[in-house]
């Protein structure tokens, strides 16, 4: 993730508008709580970018800031990289800092498109889960067209990543100083470092809300660590065999062997993947009653608030909520400390 400015130099600008959020955010950026992933951010403006200007300047300048990105979502007119925290807590809390100092809402916003970075590449079925579980655990529903979800590097050699909502880094900077939990036997230690020199698995959220990011979170956590080995490996094994049944029950279970993330395999084109993730979208809508509301930009674009169906998706998020709870508890019975 390419940015050109310090941390300390963002909360310095924000502290003003939020103190006390500013001050929170400052004492726990590198704290992991409960051994899960660190958070980062890109965020792309739809709108003409002029609530940011304020902010790119005090930061140093669009040259600086803006300008050392070639990426950014296709209809963007900004992207803005920020500084990876510890926890999804502390991710929240630093958009809602930059919320009062912009003076314009981030979450939930039409014009504002909210990429969560995770740390660790997932393979092909981990990012399909990644994917399918932040779609059917979302307090929106959506529907996109593949124009929605193209970005500069879409086709952008050496690294194309396609139309995709998961998307791998390309390569740039990456912050590894945040605590690894690892397992010894039955035991955890706690790892000063993340044990990858380099990669990130991103999600394209659209409009996303404090919950997508949590989910995210905890999803990229478990994912993750079962791919990598980490200490809530068995957790996170366990999740994808209840994940993968709960597709299965509803006959969507086809949906995890498509390309939900590009590679270098032949048959990952974007075609695909976006039959699949119709399938998905069309799959989600018939089991829930909504209001329709079309975004301003995207005639094709839209979001509504999800209600309770009783079907696919009320059984994610139950899923959802089972492991983050089964998570905390099992943290909250292990000793302090534990650092390797």
């Amino acid at each position: 993730m390419s940015y050109r400015y310090s941390f300390e130099d963002l909360l310095a600008l924000l502290h003003r508008h939020a103190p006390a959020k500013v001050d929170a955010v400052a004492l726990h950026r590198r704290r992991v709580e409960h051994g899960q992933l660190s958070v980062g951010f890109k965020i792309h403006c739809l709108g003409d970018g002029r609530q940011f200007s304020t902010l790119v300047e005090g930061l140093g300048g669009a040259q600086k800031i803006l300008h050392v990105n070639y990426y950014k979502h296709s209809y963007a007119s900004l992207c803005l990289v920020l500084p990876p925290v510890g926890s999804a807590r502390s991710a929240i809390l630093l958009l809602e800092c930059i919320e009062h100092f912009i003076g314009s809402a981030l979450f939930s916003n039409p014009e504002i498109q909210i990429q969560v970075c995770s740390p660790g590449r997932l393979s092909a079925r981990g990012s399909a889960l990644l994917a399918i579980g932040f779609y059917l655990g979302s307090d929106t529903l959506r529907r996109y067209a593949l124009r929605d979800l193209t970005t500069s590097i879409a086709e952008r050699q050496p690294y194309p990543r396609g139309r995709r909502l998961v998307l791998y880094d390309a390569a740039g900077d990456f912050d590894r100083n945040f605590d690894w939990w690892s397992a010894s036997g039955k035991h955890r230690l706690v790892e000063p470092q993340l044990p990858f020199e380099n990669g990130r698995s991103d999600l394209l959220t659209g409009s996303g809300s404090r919950l997508d990011i949590q989910n995210i979170n905890l999803l990229a956590t478990l994912l993750v660590h079962a791919q990598y080995q980490g200490y809530w490996n068995q957790l996170g094994m366990q999740f994808q065999e209840d994940m993968e049944a709960l597709l299965e029950r509803h006959l969507l279970n086809g949906l995890v062997d498509a390309p939900w993330v590009w590679t270098d395999d032949p048959g990952s084109d974007d075609d695909r993947f976006f039959a699949a993730l119709q399938e998905l979208v069309a799959y989600a809508f018939e089991e829930s009653v909504r209001t329709k509301k079309k975004g301003r930009l995207f005639p094709s674009w839209y979001e509504t608030p999800v209600r309770s169906s009783g079907g696919i998706l009320q059984e994610v998020q139950s899923l959802l909520q089972k492991y983050r709870s089964e998570l905390v508890r099992q943290s909250c019975l292990l000793d302090p400390g534990g650092r390797a």
